[in-house]
């Protein structure tokens, strides 16, 4: 009975230390190993950069420039600009990624692979499957953004961004990425994607596209292509606040000072 019960004993402690290790042993893993949230969901092509532009675009080795696809960063200061807060920091950060793998990549190309500048569109991974833009941001130095076709890792991506800006982190710590721009107040300086919010006071309807219209003269512009893309519908919305989150651009015409074309549900929220 006595030899039975040290057996008994000696047999738990090894399954105990077991457990330990194999506890240890995970808990100690480099965060490569874990498994990717957002892995490829296409076949990708082995490349190596050869250069930063800034947290959002990378040129090659062979020379040909990539655009992160669902994301976009602060703007560096060029011709005598100033920099955006953050657009500096958002590029040393993908140059540190980077730095991991020797600059090597997996690059996995959009639905669209071209945007109108001719740069190619695509995802980007490290060697082991770890989405670059996920990275990018979890820790708050870009912004996701919707543009259809270019929608793969559009779900996935979302809850990444709403813990960094719960925790306010990068971009998120500045009211006007926590609560987007007034529409009444745009401030003549703003380049690239934003995030932009207003009262609808008129919803226009035009043969291609459809339009709301925010207090302050920014027009938001919708395909009739992509309104099955929406809810509720838009052209109910008239009295209501919105957001919406895409490339802001100056355009003084007739009824509006500013245009936001959008194309995918998500990139809009109603806000009351």
């Amino acid at each position: 009975m006595k030899l039975l019960l040290k057996l008994i004993f000696i047999s738990n402690l090894v399954i105990t230390c077991i457990l330990n290790v194999m506890f240890f042993a995970v808990l100690f893993l480099p965060v490569q190993a874990l498994a990717e949230v957002c892995p490829p969901t296409a076949p990708t092509t082995s490349h190596r950069v050869a250069r930063v532009i800034d947290a959002d675009t990378v040129e090659l080795s062979q020379g040909e420039r990539v655009r992160l696809l669902g994301i976009d960063a602060p703007e560096l200061g060029y011709s005598g600009q100033t920099d955006e807060p953050f657009a500096r920091e958002g590029k040393q950060a993908l140059e540190a990624i980077l730095r991991r793998s020797d600059y090597r990549i997996r690059l996995m190309p959009g639905q669209e692979s071209r945007d109108r500048y001719g740069r190619q569109l695509a995802y980007l991974f490290l060697p082991d499957q770890t989405n670059i833009q996920r990275l990018l941001i979890q820790d708050g130095w870009v912004m996701q953004v919707f543009v259809a076709p270019n929608l793969e890792f559009a779900d996935c991506l979302r809850p990444v961004e709403v813990v960094a800006k719960t925790q306010r982190k990068g971009i998120w710590s500045l009211a006007e990425y926590q609560s987007g721009i007034a529409s009444v107040a745009v401030p003549d300086s703003t380049r690239g994607a934003t995030l932009v919010h207003g009262r609808v006071v008129r919803v226009g309807q035009g043969k291609e596209n459809l339009w709301l219209n925010l207090q302050g003269g920014v027009a938001i512009q919708v395909p009739r292509r992509y309104l099955e893309n929406f809810s509720p519908r838009l052209d109910e919305l008239t009295g209501q606040v919105v957001r919406a989150r895409g490339w802001l651009v100056r355009e003084d015409s007739r009824y509006h000072q500013w245009r936001m074309r959008i194309d995918d549900g998500r990139a809009l929220d109603l806000l009351n």
